[in-house]
């Protein structure tokens, strides 16, 4: 008997490509240079939680912070795939 497939849907729109162009740009390591991690912070660093944050902004046109959260786990699969990186429960709780 075989095992039954389990398949995830996410909407990826103009994500994936706002994503590239962000990286192939550089901006995750130059952010962290100029926003070093404070020694107790957890998670994500600073230019992965803000290249994400814009791809947010650039796509859905809305700077809340408050709905990001929400965007980002419709999304997580893709954005851990795109980007290389695992993302915590709590990495978009507490946008500063």
């Amino acid at each position: 008997m075989t095992k039954p497939m389990n398949i995830i849907s996410e909407r990826i729109d103009d994500v994936v490509l706002l994503l590239h162009v962000l990286m192939q740009m550089g901006l995750p390591q130059l952010l962290n240079e100029h926003l070093p991690r404070h020694p107790n912070q957890a998670g994500l660093d600073w230019g992965w939680v803000i290249i994400i944050w814009l791809s947010y902004i650039l796509s859905e046109g809305d700077h809340r912070k408050v709905k990001v959260r929400e965007w980002v786990t419709q999304r997580q699969q893709m954005l851990e795939m795109v980007c290389d990186i695992e993302i915590g429960e709590y990495d978009f709780t507490e946008i500063v």
